[in-house]
Order: structure tokens, then sequence, then C-alpha cells
């Protein structure tokens, strides 16, 4: 049976345990022998083993050391950091709460003052012309695409 290297590489834990029938050793094995990456690929994964079996037989010391308990001082940056986050959600929004009435008044104003110049200077004066001109010019090009109704 003819291995591809992504086969080799994702069998190479159990390869390397001893824990695969005779057959599919051989044939990974021989495709090892003959793919430089995966004979690479291969070492790397026996030092990295050979690491973890160190470090489990290494476990029984790293019990007996006394490292810092360092829970409670994280936890508690982390409560500083998210009540100060709060603190700034809260005074942005009332501060939106207290402005936006007087900018909405502010807004219809401009917009009123707006409307009276434009009148004034006589922009809107031909304006109801203007809508009935592009209204028939639509409704006759309307009419020449789809033909007359009566046909």
């Amino acid at each position: 049976m003819a291995m591809n290297c992504a086969t080799v590489k994702e069998w190479m834990p159990h390869y390397i345990e001893g824990l695969l029938s005779p057959e599919m050793e051989q044939s990974i094995r021989l495709h090892i022998e003959s793919c430089l990456n995966c004979a690479q690929w291969l070492e790397e994964a026996r030092e990295l083993s050979a690491l973890w079996v160190e470090m489990d037989s290494n476990q029984d010391q790293l019990e007996l050391m006394d490292f810092p308990d360092l829970t409670a001082g994280v936890m508690a940056q982390i409560d500083l950091l998210e009540n100060g986050r709060r603190e700034r959600a809260v005074k942005a929004t009332m501060a939106r709460r207290r402005s936006a009435p007087r900018t909405s008044w502010i807004h219809y104003g401009v917009a009123a003052c707006l409307t009276f110049l434009l009148m004034q200077f006589g922009v809107f004066e031909h304006l109801a012309y203007g809508i009935t001109e592009i209204n028939g010019h639509m409704s006759s090009s309307v009419t020449a695409l789809f033909g007359p109704q009566g046909k």
C-alpha cells in the first residue's frame, strides 16, 4: 500500500508508539525511507515524544516545588479593568443622552433656516414644473418601451 506524506504524518504518533499493524508499520517505514521530509518529521516527532516522557518523569519533582499562586492577583486586575470599562461606557452614554435632545433641535432649526433661504432665492419656484416634465418623459419612455396598451 503506497502512502502519501499527509497520511504518514497523521499516523506518525501511532508509529512511534508501536501501535500499528505490521502491514501499516511497514508501509510507513517504506515511505519514510524514500521521503526526506517525512524522515525529518519522524526525527522531530521522536524528539518531542522524548521531551514529553521526560516531563512526565519530572512531574513529581515539579509538584514538590512551591510555585506562587498568581490567580488572585490576575483576577483582581481583570476586575479593575472591567469596572473601568463599565464606568467609561456609562459616562459616555449619559453624555450622549444629555446632548441628544439639544442636538436634534439644532438640526431642525438649521433645516428650517435653509429651507426658508432656498425659498427666498426661488430655488423651489419651478420645482413642480420640473417634476411634471420628468414624469412626462418617464411615461413616454415606458410607453415606447412596452408599446401602446391596446395592442
